[in-house]
């Protein structure tokens, strides 16, 4: 198709899928650094019939952003595998039902739940199976993953172990915020085989970091994205095809977002990044007026990330360190 059809065909498809696009709502799943190597790190251990990997974080690095970017990716590394994402919730005493119970809500169980241990136990175990059979593959996610109990981790395993007995490979991975380093040496001193069996590998997650890590986000955006699906477009294709047919890409806009960031954060992004949220918003907000400033000669100046920078609440968001803190004090005055 030649650029000026391109263009037409583009403009002419903006009343029905203009406002759909990922970008605009916010939604894409973006290649950024922290995330492909969290990727990279994830399926290459799920070669293994059995393995697992624990990651934790400080507060909005974008940790939520990466587990719906595994969840997208690995159905296309592994057809027809599972996908199982579990948020335990804070509590003092662990319950293998109630575990039970939650893993069947989280995988939208239809059937009544019995009411013996045994009978809720055997329905979770098959119906984990049945969602696995056809890729024989299950990626059991736990997210906020410092609310587990040692208990937990045993009764974790005993589902591990009787779907490997049934030819399906498991791949567990946590994802947990700062207090998973404690609660790791916690329970190395308490059940040293289960914290291996889960958390041998403990990976900080990383938030966005500089210029170069905004760059690789935005190029992805220019080169290894598609809207709509079948179409050949990229996300920047599709929101400024007049400009990008005279070569803007938003890859030039790296070093000028980062400043942004960092003007709008008073220099805390040297020490805190940027999570990939923040960068989301203000994709969104500049991309909103793209119809209108899609030019042969556009550019994004730096103020222009600025606003929406400001327009997105970042000025009022908990830096990571202050957040991490803030948990600490309500952990010390829960505590007895």
């Amino acid at each position: 198709m030649e650029i000026n059809e391109s263009i037409a065909a583009i403009q002419a498809s903006y009343p029905s899928l203009r406002d759909h696009h990922p970008l605009l709502m916010a939604s894409a799943v973006l290649p950024t650094g922290p995330i492909k190597e969290v990727s990279r790190l994830v399926f290459d251990r799920a070669q293994r019939f059995r393995s697992s990997i624990a990651f934790w974080a400080h507060p909005l690095c974008g940790k939520s952003s990466c587990i719906y970017a595994l969840q997208k990716l690995a159905p296309i590394q592994y057809p027809g595998s599972a996908f199982v994402i579990y948020e335990p919730t804070s509590k003092d005493v662990a319950a293998e039902g109630a575990l039970i119970e939650d893993l069947l809500s989280m995988i939208d169980y239809e059937p009544r739940v019995l009411r013996s241990l045994a009978g809720k136990r055997d329905q979770l175990l098959r119906a984990l199976y049945a969602l696995s059979v056809a890729g024989r593959h299950l990626f059991l996610v736990i997210d906020e993953a410092q609310n587990l109990h040692v208990k937990d981790l045993g009764w974790l395993k005993r589902i591990v172990n009787w779907l490997t007995t049934h030819e399906v490979k498991v791949t567990v991975v946590l994802f947990g915020q700062s207090q998973l380093c404690s609660m790791h040496q916690r329970f190395m001193a308490e059940m040293p085989d289960l914290t291996v069996r889960f958390m041998a590998d403990l990976v900080e997650f990383r938030s966005l970091q500089d210029a170069t890590d905004l760059r690789g986000v935005l190029k992805s955006c220019d080169e290894e994205t598609e809207y709509p699906s079948g179409s050949g477009w990229s996300y920047t294709q599709y929101l400024w095809p007049l400009a990008h047919a005279n070569g803007f890409r938003l890859a030039s806009c790296a070093v000028d977002l980062y400043d942004a960031f960092r003007s709008q954060s008073a220099g805390a992004v040297d020490h805190e990044g940027i999570s990939m949220q923040w960068v989301a918003e203000a994709l969104m907000l500049v991309g909103q007026d793209g119809e209108r400033s899609d030019t042969e000669g556009m550019s994004i100046p730096r103020d222009t990330w600025e606003r929406a920078i400001l327009d997105s609440g970042y000025r009022t968001r908990t830096p990571a360190a202050l957040a991490a803190t803030a948990m600490g004090r309500t952990r010390g005055r829960r505590s007895p």
